[in-house]
């Protein structure tokens, strides 16, 4: 006879954290789903809603929702800072005893919420959800993700999980530890692993948007994918450094060629063509080091500016705003750049 086995702990309160950029027709329906996949749970929960800069109403339907559920925190960020800014600023005002990350499209299936809470009531601190189909995504796109999850793997001593994104579940411990993260070069999919902790995986079959088209294309697959690189790993300079010595080993043996051929059979070397096409490698070269080395102090020039994370339009000195919180990272309300 099989014993059923019993929890470690048992979760009392969730916080869920969901990004809006320009979901206007789709946040009640994320909302709805939402309830009433956490109502089958026995916990109790609330929500802190980001809008990042939307340029629809999205934040008057934020509102309106607030307005009849005081579980809800609207957050809005003053422009548009992005996926990951907006992902920080709703982990800096979550309290729960775990915090659930996820998008607003319902990409990120509401029902796959119970099987997290499960692995972390087992006793695991991070719960990361990876996509078990890739039916909608270009296949160049996952190639591409594949190929840079796997170089991350090995650059880097970071227990990247292949697949995972940024539907997770947190205890609120590991929330603290990346509160303590604040690089301005977000790259939430590397921090988390770094601050470490007892993690699961789950499985969950994504599903196509209901609402709308993907706006995550290959500008921002790109820039992510190069905050994650240099922000994780100095192999680059390290490449760079092999290259150089590489190039150099093979000018001073073709230097000793051309000695040997002049002394032992002197007449004049025909040689323009190579010697072209080898100061051509070279300035390629020596541009593509002086890019990498660009990458490098271009994020730690923008990182010494200290500028805050984000930018709150409403917030907790708003009047919209209705609960307490206080942020964890360094984020400035809209009221705070007024002339005294």
């Amino acid at each position: 006879m099989m014993t059923e086995v019993q929890p470690l702990r048992r979760l009392s309160t969730l916080t869920v954290v969901a990004p809006f950029y320009n979901e206007e027709q789709g946040a009640q329906l994320f909302y709805q789903e939402l309830c009433r996949h956490l109502n089958m749970l026995e916990v109790v929960y609330d929500f802190v809603f980001v809008d990042d800069g939307s340029h629809d109403k999205t934040l008057s339907v934020l509102n309106a929702l607030a307005n009849k559920d005081p579980r809800i925190t609207v957050l809005s960020l003053s422009r548009n800072f992005g996926h990951q800014i907006a992902l920080t600023a709703g982990l800096d005002y979550a309290e729960g005893e775990a915090v659930i990350s996820m998008d607003s499209d319902l990409q990120h299936p509401p029902s796959s919420i119970a099987e997290m809470v499960e692995k972390y009531e087992q006793g695991a601190d991070v719960v990361y959800a990876v996509r078990n189909n890739d039916d909608n995504r270009d296949i160049a796109k996952q190639l591409v993700a594949k190929g840079f999850y796997q170089i991350m793997r090995n650059v880097t001593q970071v227990r990247f999980v292949p697949g995972a994104v940024d539907f997770r579940l947190m205890s609120f411990r590991a929330v603290q530890a990346v509160r303590l993260m604040h690089e301005t070069h977000r790259f939430l999919r590397g921090m988390v692993p770094w601050v470490g902790f007892n993690f699961a995986i789950i499985n969950y079959h994504q599903q196509s948007r209901h609402i709308g088209t993907s706006r995550y294309g290959w500008r921002q697959l790109f820039g992510m994918a190069r905050h994650g690189l240099f922000s994780f790993s100095t192999v680059p300079l390290d490449a760079i450094t092999w290259l150089g010595m590489f190039i150099t080993v093979c000018a001073m043996l073709y230097l000793l060629y051309v000695l040997v051929i002049y002394v032992t059979q002197p007449f004049d070397l025909p040689g323009w063509t190579s010697i072209i096409a080898v100061l051509l490698l070279v300035s390629g070269v020596q541009l593509i080091s002086t890019g990498v080395l660009a990458q490098y102090v271009g994020m730690i020039f923008e990182q010494v500016k200290q500028r805050p994370l984000y930018i709150l339009k409403q917030g907790p000195e708003s009047p919209q705003f209705k609960g307490t919180r206080q942020p964890k990272h360094d984020s400035m309300p809209i009221d705070t750049l007024k002339s005294e």
